[in-house]
């Protein structure tokens, strides 16, 4: 975290979100603009002072840029050039006619500036929607209703409708049973934004409304602040433990000032619950809640679970309905833009979205939760590489409202925050709805006679479950048929040149659509049926993926119904609804899955958790790596015995003695979690310590190491020359060394390595750097990034 970092620092040239009093001219004033270039500065453009009255920080404006048209964003009204004005281009138009965010997120925009060392156009462009970076109105657009006609009500309930238009039947279904009233005109219907939450589909409605069947109403926007109050309904609200109870009374009775709690809770011990109780006590107040979910595939079963609660009869208001919007990038642009206008306006009170709804600007923000929160894709890993964790609690501290993360295994970072005083506990420590036990085993597979990758001990576990009647989760965070595809004569193995990895093999050997695909570029092509160096025809598959343990799971249990969930086959729209909803109906016997299906999900009939293969999770040289690796097998093993059913859980490795295993199999994720800290401590490594990463690519390999080797030299220099940093303790600088993936993409990929005990001196070391290291001849012949904590490749 950041605690130590000045919002009003800045390492970039201008100074930042600033009005200045007196403009550079009578007729003209100077507007600093960023621009999405990667260029740590801000642009000069000038604008009449008739029409600098309507420009406000944080508005939109059309630039001319290098010939090009630009949607650029004011950070400065009445800045200082060094250009003489009649060089200073004029903007084009204003794009709006208020500031798109409001003084907390422009104050949270300039922290990220100072603390990732970004540029200005990087940090609105992860701000903002794409809709309105491309030049779209900010506008709301009107709520649309779609509902039964009266010719629709009459073939439905005739039971007219062809029995062969399944999708149809189901629409005219939920029409009927689904109300939804507004204070407006009391129009009953189904809500357009909500479409995709009930899985029906566009098309099918528009075929409807073809028929005369069902109609659309739009509706005028209803953007006042509404009052709540909750109906007492004992029989479908869940009664609270003590230790639920506890949690929501602390954070429910400090909702007006800021403070981060974690709620470190085992697997199946009611956060969600915890996370509703608290919500309850934000709409009361008038507030809205955003919560963070790691996954996509998360989010519509949130916004679902999250609808029963607020919107069937316990929540009372004067439109009887409780907004619930989900953001995500499986949206399309408007669709992200609608939700961000609503929660701009109140319209929506509960935002529930993945790493980007961080930045949705809440008319009354209340409070932000962020559920598992030690997951690594709340890490930006492109462009801008923030973290959504520590920017969450940055934002809460700005808005002045609580901060909730939740996890069964909270992040190392997090507990040493806790350790620290800086993040409150509140513990779970015993399971919402049963008190059943989960046994575990761990299989040791050397020596021991297996089956394409399953232990004959794995085997008979679930052939003793599926007698039982429970469902079986195998896990394998390994997707397509096998990893590599190998010439059984002489040893060639497929190879992603512009990446120097291996292609990973998919389809099964019987089938037509066999085809090579490397899971670091995307490049694919087709499988080879001989050697491309000795012609041979004999190509086998190596090694076990998703694709091939479904098959080897079908052929030994014909009669069981098997379904792989993995990105391949997750990738049509609400695919992951489906299959979740199949899984909870006992449609699905045998589910074979990646690490998508490792956190969050409540599958009350999974009684075997297999975990297939383990090895390549405890084989690393991340140090971070036993981390991981405890965190996936705490969350893979809560997915059994969630219900009232005994839970088995078994892990198949070829360390079965390795020392995280016994300790957190022995003495749960608290006590590894004991362990590893020390271990940092001692080894001074991150969180202990502060660092940051610089890395190069090109496709010529002496470029790149020149270029850091230039930069390395800096550093030394800056920090020789400069007299602040003549305390720094500790400074490491490693490298110029070949990142984890040298080569991908065509491109060779070093990187330099920076690591201090002080944050402040990393800090100062960089902001005095970066102008140096962009001037270099050098920089022009690499694509260069910075990532302040890094994590990962």
């Amino acid at each position: 975290m950041t605690n130590s970092i000045s919002l009003t620092q800045s390492p970039l040239n201008h100074n930042l979100f600033e009005t200045t009093e007196n403009p550079s001219s009578e007729e003209f004033v100077v507007l600093g603009i960023s621009i999405n270039v990667p260029l740590r500065r801000l642009f000069d453009y000038k604008i009449s002072v008739d029409n600098a009255v309507e420009a406000k920080v944080g508005m939109r404006v059309e630039v001319s840029f290098s010939n090009r048209i630009k949607i650029g964003v004011i950070n400065k009204i009445g800045a200082s050039s060094n250009l003489p004005l009649e060089k200073i281009k004029p903007i084009n138009r204003l794009l709006d006619d208020s500031p798109l965010v409001n003084n907390n997120l422009i104050k949270l925009s300039q922290w990220m500036q100072n603390y990732y060392h970004a540029s200005p156009g990087d940090v609105w462009n992860t701000i903002l929607p794409n809709a309105l970076l491309k030049g779209e109105k900010a506008e709301l657009a009107r709520e649309s209703f779609w509902r039964l006609t009266n010719l629709g009500l009459e073939l439905y309930q005739a039971k007219k409708i062809a029995k062969n238009a399944v999708k149809q039947q189901l629409a005219m279904a939920c029409l009927f049973e689904v109300e939804n009233k507004n204070s407006a005109g009391l129009v009953s219907g189904l809500r357009h934004s909500q479409i995709s939450q009930f899985n029906l589909s566009l098309t099918t409605l528009k075929t409807l409304a073809g028929k005369k069947w069902i109609e659309r109403i739009f509706e005028v926007t209803d953007t006042k602040d509404n009052q709540f109050e909750i109906k007492e309904n004992n029989n479908s609200i869940l009664k609270l433990n003590d230790q639920q109870d506890f949690a929501v009374t602390q954070v429910s009775k400090q909702l007006d000032i800021y403070k981060t709690w974690l709620l470190f809770g085992v697997t199946a011990s009611g956060k969600t619950e915890v996370y509703l109780r608290i919500i309850e006590a934000v709409l009361l107040q008038g507030k809205q809640a955003l919560v963070l979910v790691p996954e996509i595939g998360l989010t519509p079963q949130t916004v679902s679970r999250f609808e029963r609660r607020f919107n069937t009869g316990r929540f009372i208001t004067e439109n009887n309905h409780v907004e619930i919007a989900m953001m995500h990038s499986g949206m399309t642009d408007k669709q992200r833009l609608q939700v961000w206008l609503k929660a701009q306006t109140g319209q929506a009170k509960i935002i529930i979205g993945t790493r980007s709804a961080l930045f949705i600007p809440l008319k009354n923000p209340g409070i932000i939760i962020i559920d598992e929160e030690h997951d690594t894709s709340f890490k930006q890993q492109q462009g801008l590489r923030y973290s959504a964790r520590d920017t969450a609690m940055v934002r809460a501290s700005i808005e002045k409202i609580p901060v909730l993360l939740a996890s069964a295994t909270p992040s190392i970072e997090t507990l040493i925050n806790v350790e620290k005083k800086k993040i409150t506990q509140l513990d779970l420590t015993q399971k919402a709805l049963t008190s059943v036990e989960v046994k575990c085993r761990v299989i040791d597979m050397k020596k021991q006679p297996i089956k394409q990758g399953l232990s004959f001990h794995l085997i008979d576990s679930i052939q003793h479950h599926l007698k039982q009647k429970g469902q079986i989760l195998l896990f394998l965070n390994r997707r397509g048929y096998a990893p590599v595809l190998l010439c059984h004569q002489c040893g060639w193995s497929s190879e992603c040149k512009r990446c120097e990895r291996h292609f990973t093999f998919h389809g099964n050997e019987n089938s037509d659509k066999q085809h090579l695909q490397c899971h670091h570029c995307g490049s694919s092509r087709r499988a080879p049926k001989q050697c491309l160096k000795c012609q041979c025809d004999e190509m086998i598959p190596i090694g076990l993926g998703t694709e091939r343990l479904e098959e080897t799971i079908k052929t030994l249990f014909p009669s069981a119904r098997v379904q792989r969930i993995d990105r391949d086959t997750t990738r049509k729209k609400s695919a992951m609804d489906g299959f979740v909803t199949s899984i909870k109906s006992g449609e699905i016997d045998i589910l074979i899955g990646t690490q998508m299906l490792a956190k969050g999900h409540h599958f009350p009939n999974i009684t075997l958790v297999g975990l297939v293969d383990m090895d390549g999770a405890l084989y690393s040289s991340d140090f971070r790596a036993p981390e991981y690796a405890a965190q996936l097998i705490t969350q893979v093993s809560g997915r059994a015995g969630r219900a009232e059913n005994k839970g088995e859980v078994i892990i198949q490795t070829h360390l079965a003695d390795h020392p995280m295993l016994s300790i957190l199999l022995n003495s749960g994720y608290k006590s590894f979690a004991k362990t590893a800290i020390n271990e940092r401590k001692e080894a001074c490594l991150p969180p202990i310590s502060y660092n940051a990463l610089i890395q190069a690519e090109a496709p010529n390999i002496g470029m790149v190491k020149n270029f850091l080797q230039e930069v390395k030299d800096i550093l030394k220099q800056v920090v020789s020359e400069d007299e602040g940093l003549s305390d720094i303790e500790n400074l490491e600088l490693l490298g110029p060394v070949p990142a984890v993936y040298t080569k991908k993409a065509g491109k060779f990929r070093y990187q330099l390595y920076i690591q201090t005990n002080q944050r402040r001196y990393l800090h100062q070391l960089l902001k005095g750097s970066i102008p140096a290291i962009e001037s270099l001849k050098s920089a022009s012949r690499v694509r260069w990034r910075l990532e302040v904590d890094p994590i990962g490749d």
